[in-house]
């Protein structure tokens, strides 16, 4: 990283510039870094605690391939997510979280995130999310997993610039080139020059801190006043996909997680109304595993229908 200061702030010059810190931020600035290149890492928030698992997470999604398990293949996955309207293809995009799957699930494993294994040594892995297969390990620590990749980050050689905002993606001849962006401590503007850029943002907002709300995790989707990165990408003249079809549900006030509840469901739990009665059957074919829209609005039907609350967790 070569850096410049000027009078209306800095010019950094790097090889590859990622935007956003987040979970995918840090993979792609670790596997540039792996091919030997200069990187820099920008986020409006702090490596330690940004990106939608900043405030934690209790699950890793990983097909394995194990021995003895059922839709544990490449091809299971490609069928469940490279689907005609979701704009997923199977070679660029599903088979590339694939064949990262392990391979970070060992990175961090070695780095001290502890995930769940049975006495004979294999993953402690469940169902759930309305997937085929048991596609997801449970981590026991799981509060600091931010932290760890944060310190995969740091010890890399990353060049980690925090609590630098990206507001345009600069563009040369149609070629992303850099960013412009600003510190929102002390207004500073800061150039980025990169060879290659990677856009890591999310399409919404995520704050893991507390809020007017009370609710830890509060999420703002519209992209011109919550700062939500895809709108960048958009305006130097990336094509998005599925933006305006993207759904997000939750029930208010916040009472539980949907990747908790999964694996909680799929580890023999079942959800019953004011009345005793289970009733996720009803709202998807796979009962409480069943996609989380379906848990989440088979709820509320249950609720305007007089069943609820209270709702129970028979564990």
């Amino acid at each position: 990283m070569r850096t410049t200061r000027h009078s209306l702030g800095t010019l950094v010059e790097t090889d590859v510039l990622v935007i956003g810190s987040g979970a995918s931020g840090c993979g792609a600035a670790l596997g540039a870094r792996d091919q030997g290149q200069d990187v820099v890492i920008i986020d409006k928030g702090k490596l330690e605690s940004s990106g939608c698992i900043g405030g934690g997470n209790d699950h890793y999604m990983a097909v394995l391939d194990e021995p003895g398990e059922s839709f544990d293949t490449a091809d299971d996955l490609v069928k469940f997510y490279a689907k005609p309207l979701n704009g997923w293809t199977r070679n660029m995009l599903v088979n590339g979280w694939y064949n990262h799957m392990r391979h970070f699930l060992d990175i961090l494993g070695a780095a001290g995130v502890d995930f769940g294994r049975t006495d004979d040594g294999a993953y402690v892995r469940t169902q759930g999310f309305g997937q085929p297969g048991r596609w997801w390990v449970h981590i026991a620590n799981g509060m600091t997993i931010k932290r760890v990749m944060a310190r995969l980050v740091h010890e890399s050689g990353v060049h980690v610039l925090d609590r630098i905002m990206a507001m345009r993606i600069l563009t040369d001849h149609g070629k992303a080139c850099g960013c412009l962006g600003w510190n929102v401590r002390t207004g500073e503007y800061v150039i980025i020059r990169a060879k290659t850029v990677v856009s890591a943002q999310g399409r919404s907002a995520t704050r893991g801190t507390d809020n007017s709300t009370h609710n830890a995790y509060n999420v703002w989707m519209y992209p011109y006043n919550t700062s939500a990165g895809v709108v960048l990408g958009y305006q130097a003249g990336a094509a998005v996909t599925e933006l305006d079809t993207y759904q997000r549900a939750t029930l208010l006030p916040k009472g539980f997680g949907c990747p908790g509840m999964n694996g909680i469901n799929s580890s023999g739990a079942h959800e019953l109304n004011a009345l005793g009665e289970r009733f996720m059957g009803k709202y998807d074919p796979m009962g409480e595993n069943g996609v989380r829209n379906n848990q989440i609005q088979g709820t509320f039907q249950e609720q305007m229908e007089g069943s609820g609350p209270p709702f129970y967790m028979d564990m």
